[in-house]
């Protein structure tokens, strides 16, 4: 399908990376910033990309740098050191990327410049635990958070306050030092806070010690957590531990890149060839399967009523949850899209697909995959028990044998989820 070549294209971090990043005579220009040496830091899926980017356009002005990514991405570096590390789960691999990444940072001296490349991921590839805890503790609280369907502004709230690394930490040990932090961050969160992307490792950090507390509890996970864990958000609350940092001097944080940006260049895409397309928001979130029936309740209203379009593509993005209470193979893309084959059954010229831009969602070998009226219809002649398969969490199977995944291989990028409606005519766009 074009369009999804179309957001794969829109999602590419090496170009957006290359459109702010210049050497001309004798100095580096970043953005407002002019530099004449740096260290770059890069952490997250999208760390090969990005750093790629700026050691072509400025590798002979690169001091030393470390770019920690996902075990098995490919692509290499030339100047950068490649540091692989485990997600979305922290371990060992994560602590020791952790500790090289502050022993780079204990080198700066006063007047120096860091170049900190963040995208989403790093939250798990980075980690050094506070004093007392184990990426053990770490590992059962992000593992909780996760299956208690908590949003990623929750989950991070509660990671800043057990870690070295995150809630503008590293920034700290930057500043802390006399040097300088530039942040050039590709957003993965809905709203593209950059407090909340990799938890916001070089943004000052409004969260608490409370809100960490009140997180657990309200997802039902307080009782369950490493007892350390407690100890040590309890406390924080009484003030016997530092909170992370509220402001940060000498630091400046940039989002170049969004799940915005990549909707309104496939909204442009698709007005090009003389279609309607319209942009619901890069806000989506929610139970993905929820979600899905939602989008299928507008596509539904476009079909029969003309609203809020009569006949093109609707367009959304974002980061919805899955809520995991089974064992099976899947994705927030697959439930998204079980959900919206469920409410447009039998149908005809409504369809839909969604993409995990990174290229994997979830547990399988996917980014994505595509749904339209036919979808439940088939999928029972094959014999396939679609609510059974949803309950287990393995919606991947229902797609798989129908052969409406869309696989695209690890795209070096993380701009979240995007999601096509098309309330079209099946050969309208190919």
């Amino acid at each position: 399908n074009e369009l999804a070549g179309v957001i794969l294209r829109a999602s590419n971090l090496y170009d957006r990376l290359a459109k702010v990043a210049e050497a001309k005579g004798g100095v580096v220009r970043i953005l407002d910033h002019e530099l004449r040496g740096f260290y770059v830091i890069a952490l997250g899926k999208g760390s090969i990309s990005m750093a790629k980017a700026v050691e072509d356009r400025a590798g002979d002005y690169i001091i030393d740098g470390v770019a920690v990514v996902p075990k098995e991405t490919p692509g290499k570096l030339s100047i950068t050191r490649v540091i692989e590390s485990t997600h979305p789960l922290p371990t060992e691999s994560s602590v020791e990327a952790g500790l090289a990444i502050m022993d780079l940072l204990s080198r700066v001296k006063p007047g120096d410049h860091v170049l900190f490349l963040v995208s989403g991921g790093g939250s798990a590839l980075v980690e050094v635990p506070m004093e007392g805890l184990t990426i053990d503790d770490i590992t059962r609280v992000n593992e909780l958070l996760l299956r208690s369907g908590a949003t990623i502004q929750e989950i991070n709230a509660v990671r800043k306050h057990l870690s070295k690394t995150k809630g503008g930490r590293l920034a700290l040990e930057v500043t802390r030092r006399g040097g300088s932090v530039i942040s050039l961050i590709a957003s993965d969160v809905p709203g593209d806070d950059p407090a909340t992307v990799a938890s916001g490792p070089t943004v000052p950090d409004p969260s608490t010690y409370g809100d960490a507390i009140r997180i657990l509890r309200d997802r039902v996970v307080w009782d369950r957590v490493p007892t350390r864990v407690r100890e040590i958000l309890e406390s924080g609350t009484k003030g016997l531990l530092p909170e992370t940092p509220k402001e940060l001097s000498n630091t400046w944080n940039y989002v170049i890149a969004s799940n915005m940006d990549v909707l309104t260049e496939v909204s442009q895409y698709v007005k090009s060839l003389g279609m309607d397309s319209l942009i619901l928001t890069s806000r989506m979130e929610g139970e993905a399967r929820e979600v899905g029936k939602y989008l299928a309740s507008i596509a539904l209203e476009a079909r029969f009523r003309g609203v809020p379009i009569r006949e093109g593509v609707i367009l959304s993005g974002g980061e919805p949850t899955v809520t995991v209470v089974g064992n099976g193979r899947g994705g927030r893309t697959t439930e998204l899209c079980t959900g919206f084959a469920l409410s447009v059954r039998d149908v005809d010229s409504v369809s839909m697909f969604s993409i995990a831009t990174d290229g994997i969602d979830g547990n399988m070998d996917a980014a994505g995959c595509a749904a339209d009226g036919s979808t439940i219809s088939n999928a029972i002649k094959l014999g396939i028990n679609v609510i059974g398969e949803l309950k287990n969490n393995n919606t991947a199977v229902i797609f798989e044998r129908l052969g409406s995944l869309i696989k695209t291989g690890w795209t070096g990028s993380n701009l979240n989820i995007v999601t096509a409606v098309l309330v079209l005519p099946q050969e309208s766009l190919k």
